[in-house]
Formats: structure tokens, C-alpha cells, sequence
């Protein structure tokens, strides 16, 4: 995954856990492990469409964690990261070994985010995440599982066995399909029942 989307995620799984407010770049650089000079221009672009303010001084404050959801989606590209396309049953196989560390994302991640019971819609295409450097010749070839390349912060902050919040939206919205469409609505109606950035800006 691309730097920038690593800074993008970073601020979007922050500001949804509560935390909008940033010292300096610096500190953004060091959660998301990038360059300061990577971390300053994916700011550029989140200043500029207004989900994140620039503060007087120093420092950053996201006003719009839904903004900076959306602009990680629409730059997610799942083709680009994705190490094997496989079965159900192959995948299974593979991770039931309990010394192959993993995140699951996308409608599997969503359930768990959505309270752990499933009401939404058939699962469809599973997406998994690991460190671990895998190819396709090894599997069975399908499209029912895709595996992907899990980035350093991905690998030291996903400790529950599924991607982080936003990682699941931006992987959902990036998949084709009734399904991932379903999960990403659902997951949208519970993270933003409430236009809150305009009244947080406004006072």
C-alpha cells in the first residue's frame, strides 16, 4: 500500500477512535511510520478538500473523519497489494496453521465492527492480510479469497486478528459486488449517524 494511503488510514483510525487533534507532522509521521515529506503532502490533499485544519502555530485537527474515509477509499486499489486469489477452502488450509499470523478484512472485519452478528448479506469475497510473502503458484487458483500484502503498521497494530476500521470501509468500497456494497453501507449508517464536523468547526 502506498504511503500516502498509510497517512490517510492512520488520521482516519485515529479521529474514528476519538483522537483528531495533532501536535506537529511529525507526529503523524511517526504513527504512520512514512517521511515527513510524504506525511506533509497527504496532508495537502486532506487540508485542501477541508477534513483536516491546519492550526495556527502548529499542529493538525481533523474536522471530517468521514472526508478522510472516503478520499482513503477512492485511492484504494486491492489489485495493486494483492499477493493470491484463491478458494475458500485452499485459504482455510493455509491459515488454519496457527504460526501464520493474519488480519481479516472486508465483509468478515465487518461483522466484527457491527457488533459480531451477521444481519447484513452473504459474506462474499474474503479478504485477508498477512506479512508472510506468498505466490499464487502455491494455491489453488479462485476468487473467492484474496490475499494481501499487510504493511509494518499494519503488522504491529492489527493485534485482534481483523484490519483496523478504516482498512476494512477502504477495502469494502474498493470491492466489486452486492455484498461489499451492503457491508459498506451498514458500516457507514453506524461511524456517521451525525454531521458532527460542521457544529465542531462552526463554534
Amino acid at each position: 500500500m502506498k504511503n500516502l494511503e498509510i497517512v490517510w488510514r492512520t488520521l482516519a483510525d485515529a479521529a474514528l477512535d476519538a483522537q483528531r487533534d495533532w501536535s506537529s507532522i511529525g507526529d503523524i509521521a511517526d504513527a504512520a511510520s512514512v517521511a515527513p515529506s510524504t506525511t506533509h503532502q497527504a496532508l495537502g490533499r486532506l487540508v485542501d478538500i477541508g477534513a483536516v485544519r491546519a492550526n495556527q502555530g502548529h499542529g493538525y485537527t481533523v474536522v471530517s473523519p468521514e472526508k478522510i474515509l472516503e478520499a482513503f477509499a477512492a485511492q484504494r486499489n486491492l489489485r495493486a497489494d494483492t499477493m493470491v486469489s484463491t478458494t475458500l477452502p485452499a485459504a482455510q488450509a493455509f491459515f488454519g496453521d496457527a504460526e501464520i499470523d493474519y488480519a481479516l478484512s472486508g465483509s468478515a472485519s465487518a461483522v466484527h465492527y457491527l457488533g459480531g452478528r451477521n444481519t447484513v448479506a452473504d459474506l462474499g469475497r474474503r479478504i485477508v492480510y498477512t506479512a508472510r510473502v506468498l505466490a499464487q503458484d502455491d494455491f489453488t487458483a479462485g476468487d473467492e479469497v484474496i490475499i494481501l500484502t499487510q504493511d509494518a503498521v499494519a503488522s504491529r497494530t492489527w493485534r485482534s486478528g481483523y484490519a483496523s476500521l478504516a482498512q476494512t470501509y477502504a477495502d469494502l468500497w474498493a470491492s466489486p459486488g452486492w455484498q461489499a456494497a451492503e457491508f459498506t453501507r451498514a458500516l457507514k449508517a453506524k461511524l456517521f449517524t451525525d454531521a458532527d464536523w460542521e457544529q465542531r468547526t462552526s463554534a
